[in-house]
Formats: C-alpha cells, sequence, structure tokens
C-alpha cells in the first residue's frame, strides 16, 4: 500500500469500500426485481460466510484500542505532536482505520442481509410458482 496526498492508502480503501458498497447494492436491485435469483441453499451458505467473516472482524475490532494509541516516540514535543497525528489517523470515524473497520464490518452485516432476503425471495416465488401449477392441474 502507498501513502501519498490524499489520504494515500486509507484513501484507495475508502475507494474500493464505497465500490463494494455500490456492488452490493446493485446486487440487491436486480435481486429485487427478479433479474437475479439465488437458490436459497447458495444463498444461506453465502450470508454464513459474511457473518462469519464479520464476526472475525469483530473479535479483531476489540483490540482496535490499541491502533488508536502510539507509545515510545518520546516525550519531546514533536514525538508527542506525531504520536497525535498517528492515532488521529486510526480514530478517525470516517477515514480512519476505526472508520474504514466499521463501515467494513457494516458491508460484510449488509450483504449477509442481502442473501438472507435473496433466499427469501427466491422461496416465495417458487412457492407461488407451485400454487400456480396446482391450480393449474386441478382444472
Amino acid at each position: 500500500m502507498r501513502s501519498g496526498g490524499g489520504g494515500g492508502g486509507w484513501g484507495t480503501i475508502a475507494a474500493q469500500l464505497t465500490g463494494i458498497k455500490t456492488q452490493t447494492e446493485q446486487v440487491r436491485g436486480k435481486v429485487g426485481s427478479g433479474q437475479v435469483t439465488f437458490e436459497p441453499g447458495a444463498a444461506a451458505n453465502a450470508a454464513k460466510a459474511y457473518e462469519q467473516a464479520q464476526h472475525r472482524l469483530a473479535r479483531l475490532m476489540r483490540n482496535i484500542d490499541a491502533l488508536t494509541r502510539v507509545q515510545g516516540l518520546g516525550e519531546y514535543g514533536s514525538a508527542t505532536q506525531l504520536a497525535g497525528k498517528f492515532e488521529n489517523k486510526a480514530a478517525d470515524s470516517t477515514a480512519g482505520a476505526v472508520g474504514l473497520l466499521t463501515q467494513l464490518s457494516d458491508e460484510l452485516k449488509d450483504k449477509a442481509d442481502m442473501f438472507r432476503q435473496a433466499a427469501k425471495e427466491y422461496a416465495a416465488t417458487d412457492e407461488s410458482i407451485e400454487q400456480a401449477l396446482q391450480r393449474g392441474e386441478q382444472r
């Protein structure tokens, strides 16, 4: 990961998260309109995988406090100032490590929810087709 103007690597990660969110919303829209369907078992497995990833991330985030404290740079004013800059960069709620990890966790949850909803919609459509076929057989 390179660092440079405009946030460097953090900015790249934030942009990638935005792209992932956009893709999730596109898939959600296609599922909602019936353009894309997922077999319920496959959708449930995908949802479970995203939930497991979110749980692993949550375990890592319990140690997030360590990311927001920089120690060992010394007591000089410049060292304290530098430590403060690192701490602010880590703790920033939108573009820092804490904010990005929180956004990633939210996105993992959104994907799991999307797959669960897709499974429900597939099952409802399948049930509707089955009922229509039964009505047709009865005539």
